[in-house]
């Protein structure tokens, strides 16, 4: 008897949960096609055809094949007339094709001269000379000089083991220095650290 008192309940709610899906809101019935607008379904869209779009230059190929087409199924037509014994149909005179812009002529002297290389700074120039190179720091405009080490990725444990820092995330050496942004490095005594250098 305890275990009946479940099962009917359990029956008894399937029975409505059955009946609800059965019947919409407002008297429809489920198989009802008409939406009711509200905040999810919103008022019915209408739909406009779009002008057509304009003539590609590979469409171009293609319409002027058109009156080839044309004249070939009027000369069949001719020969089914003349055949018939009937007047043979002129074909309509195709209509005057659509300039095409043509592009604007491009200055001699612009085409073929190439542009300036940007002038080299002082700082820039002494930078190259050193061995070292001329980067851009981060998404900023600033440029700075920056020197490849000669043990970059090289193991290590400390700084003294290295020619720039020791990363610590890799337990490698760097491979430029300076290091810009914020590096984990380990010093000279193996302590764990964070460099900045904006």
């Amino acid at each position: 008897m305890p275990r009946l008192i479940p099962l009917l309940l359990a029956l008894v709610v399937t029975a409505l949960v059955a009946g609800c899906q059965l019947a919409l809101p407002g008297g429809g019935a489920a198989g009802d096609d008409s939406v009711t607008p509200n905040a999810v379904a919103g008022d019915p869209i209408e739909v406009t055809a779009l002008d057509a779009p304009p003539a590609a230059p590979g469409v171009e190929a293609a319409v002027s094949d058109a009156p080839v087409q044309d004249a070939a199924l009027a000369a069949e037509g001719e020969s089914t007339a003349q055949a018939q014994g009937a007047d043979p149909v002129q074909p309509a005179p195709d209509p005057a094709p659509e300039a095409t812009p043509e592009p604007a002529p491009v200055p001699e002297a612009a085409a073929t001269e190439p542009p300036p290389p940007p002038q080299k700074s002082e700082r820039q120039l002494a930078c190259e000379k050193d061995g070292g190179t001329w980067a851009g720091t981060g998404t900023s405009s600033l440029r700075t000089c920056v020197f490849a080490t000669r043990d970059g990725g090289k193991q290590c444990s400390r700084k003294d083991q290295c020619d720039g820092q020791c990363l610590a995330r890799s337990g490698t050496c760097s491979p430029v220095e300076p290091l810009l942004g914020c590096n984990d490095v380990l010093q000279n005594n193996g302590a764990r650290v964070t460099l900045c250098i904006d």
